[in-house]
């Protein structure tokens, strides 16, 4: 166990955001789990290697806070489906000297709630924002499966799909990333493309060569992302003008008018007449369908089957986002994203070729987790279930040698004149480099954590 002294932190609702929190936050934290449906705590204390106190009751009742030491919380997060009552327990825990709160809200009309009831000091975390940000950054990369910036935006990280045209294929990893020494890395690969998940492998094996279907883990540094891009793809190709968007969401909303602000041609699939009349008034330029999201022939009626260039499923329903992206897969569209918040669904998603995907649970716990830990890492990006990428400014000289599951992507060196190195095959960091290091298990990412928190 580290040196630090743990947080103790309170996570307020056991669903798909709150359970998945809390376990990653229990890595090295000491965590209460409240939640008034017993059967959502017990499904999450039946998970290996989870060790947190549970307390079965209903916030609302603030009796429910009576056996707790209050005065020894360091963070209060609450993320229930209830926005009224995250705002409200927040404000009762705000007024607790040493409890930073922190609120996860479904609705944005609460957004700036905290700040209009006099609580500013209440840090909130909209998901509807936080993933508009992440699938609007994909049309920056049309070749990705998933982007995202980290180190203060100076280090891309994307997954990317091998498919049978791509000049990728049959490449070998250790030469691409000699050949992109310094500036850009292969860092993980899928072990199994079949097997029930994607599991990532190191790459450092001269003989490891990329195969049909394989998604890989790669770091690139800004300034080379368009080297990168000519390189490997074909920009012309690459162009997304055509988009058709499912569904009357947030994020479908916010998402349209950033991609009707690149110019780009959106249409969009309302179920709800009463939101597509909303829609056709504050989305000028978009065109405003209403009807079924499993409905094949309106997909055909709008082009979905030839020119549509990118097929965004952004309903707040798992189930039709994954049928309307499979509808569209068959239909040939060229790109299909799906948001999604069961982590049952992403093997699915893969099935049907609906490569890109981004996991509400996953890119709201990452933002927490990251803020949380902020004193002692700068951040955590959340790849899936076992894989994380952790930024951090070393102590110490650290060794990963001998560590299969630990990944030392790059570093950045020097105060400066800072160099990024990308060939560290000794696999060493040095005291104030700042590293990029990705753990493909949960036990790599404890042990990691152990040290970064020394």
């Amino acid at each position: 166990m580290s040196s630090s002294k743990p947080n103790n932190i309170i996570v307020l609702g056991s669903g798909a955001t709150g359970g998945y929190l809390a376990q990653e936050l229990s890595i090295e934290n000491n965590v209460i789990l409240i939640d008034k449906d017993i059967s959502k705590i017990n499904q999450i204390k039946n998970r290996g290697n989870v060790d947190i106190m549970a307390i079965n009751g209903d916030a609302a009742d603030l009796n429910t806070f009576n056996d707790l030491d209050l005065n020894s919380i360091n963070f209060f997060i609450a993320c229930t489906n209830d926005d009224q009552l995250n705002l409200l327990t927040a404000m009762y825990f705000e007024r607790i000297p040493g409890i930073q709160t922190l609120i996860v809200l479904k609705d944005s009309k609460y957004k700036d709630y905290p700040g209009r009831l006099g609580f500013p000091e209440i840090k909130t975390f909209y998901p509807g924002d936080i993933v508009s940000e992440k699938i609007v950054n994909l049309f920056e990369t049309p070749y990705a499966w998933e982007n995202d910036k980290i180190a203060d935006k100076k280090i891309l990280l994307l997954k990317i799909k091998i498919e049978e045209s791509s000049s990728l294929l049959g490449k070998s990893i250790y030469s691409l990333n000699k050949t992109g020494k310094n500036k850009w890395k292969f860092i993980a690969v899928t072990e199994d493309v079949q097997s029930e998940k994607l599991n990532y492998i190191q790459v450092d094996n001269p003989s490891v060569r990329l195969k049909n279907d394989d998604v890989a883990l790669v770091a690139i540094v800004e300034e080379y992302e368009s080297e990168f891009e000519k390189e490997f793809f074909d920009v012309d190709d690459a162009e997304l003008k055509n988009i058709f968007i499912v569904g009357e969401s947030y994020i479908s909303t916010n998402v349209a008018k950033r991609l009707l602000k690149r110019n780009c041609n959106v249409k969009i699939l309302v179920s709800d007449k009463a939101r597509a009349r909303e829609m056709s008034e504050s989305l000028s330029g978009a065109e405003i369908i209403f009807g079924e999201p499993t409905n094949k022939e309106l997909y055909t009626e709008h082009g979905v089957d030839g020119g549509c260039d990118y097929f965004l499923a952004l309903t707040e329903n798992d189930e039709t986002n994954v049928l309307s992206a499979l509808l569209s897969n068959k239909l040939k569209a060229k790109n299909s994203l799906v948001v999604y918040s069961k982590s049952e669904y992403q093997n699915i998603i893969n099935s049907i070729g609906a490569e890109r995907e981004v996991n509400i649970k996953y890119s709201v716990a990452g933002e927490i987790n990251s803020y949380v830990m902020r004193k002692k890492f700068s951040h955590e990006t959340i790849i899936d279930e076992n894989t994380k990428v952790f930024e951090f400014k070393a102590k110490r000289d650290l060794d990963f040698n001998g560590s299969s599951s630990t990944i030392v992507a790059l570093v950045m060196r020097g105060a400066d004149e800072v160099r990024i190195i990308t060939d560290l095959d000794d696999k060493k960091i040095l005291k104030d480099d700042y590293a990029i290091v990705v753990t493909l298990d949960q036990e790599a990412e404890k042990s990691l954590e152990t040290v970064i928190l020394e």
